[in-house]
């Protein structure tokens, strides 16, 4: 059997990718979010708030004696308080460093705990973006924040040389997405983000990718990694 857990399965890429997922035999997906929208006799959800790092800390991965594979994926993600810095609010601030970057690095410590010496394929994919390697104007907690586990997910990969099986690690960037966090960054207010103009134009031109078509690209990176060479990347390339 092969063993997925994901965060962020309510909606968007998330979403898009336990139901790819679902669609193979000999698959069971656990969906790690606040709330439950999949139904399936291979999929059993799981109700975690990345911001109750209590919870996070408590958090830990099944025991899979019959497992071939062990996937985790880190898609959860909020873009955040859009605005300049000096202008942003404390707790949008904390709320952004805990969901994007540090519950994550607590399940990846914790996938590794328990999984490091298990026979089985294992394999971590965090869902990166393009302003992990650029600057956006009145991003900078999501800027930051893509850009800090990107670099987490490295020193692993670093560290997995170390291990005769090692585990692999991707960062994927999918591009931008039509998802509701795209709707979100179209409700700004244009006084705090001078870059709106440019979001509002790719949804109008039909520029925005299918969540349905970047969950696909993600499970045959999964499935055929040995396509994929390259530990960061960006699926606009």
């Amino acid at each position: 059997m092969k063993y997925y857990y994901i965060t962020g399965t309510s909606r968007g890429i998330g979403r898009a990718i336990a139901e790819t997922l679902l669609e193979r035999e000999n698959t069971f997906v656990y969906g790690i979010s606040r709330n439950d929208s999949i139904q399936h006799k291979n999929y059993q959800h799981i109700s975690l708030d990345l911001n109750d790092l209590d919870r996070v800390k408590e958090f830990t991965f099944g025991d899979h004696p019959d497992a071939e594979k062990i996937v985790l994926i880190n898609n959860a993600g909020i873009l955040g308080h859009v605005n300049q810095v000096g202008n942003l609010y404390t707790e949008k601030v904390i709320n952004s460093y805990t969901i994007n970057l540090i519950s994550p690095s607590l399940l990846i410590n914790q996938f590794l705990n328990q999984y490091q010496h298990n026979e089985a394929d294992r394999m971590i994919v965090n869902t990166s973006s393009g302003a992990a390697q650029h600057t956006i104007p009145s991003w900078s907690t999501y800027c930051a924040t893509k850009a800090g586990l990107e670099m987490f997910a490295r020193v692993v990969e670093d560290e997995q040389q170390d291990f005769d099986n090692p585990v692999k690690v991707y960062s994927i960037a999918p591009g931008v997405v039509d998802t509701e966090m795209q709707d979100e960054i179209r409700e700004v207010d244009p006084e705090n983000f001078r870059e709106l103009d440019r979001f509002v134009k790719l949804k109008k031109d039909g520029q925005l990718v299918n969540p349905k078509d970047v969950g696909k690209k993600f499970v045959d990176i999964m499935e055929h990694p040995e396509n994929y060479p390259k530990s960061i990347m960006d699926l606009r390339d």
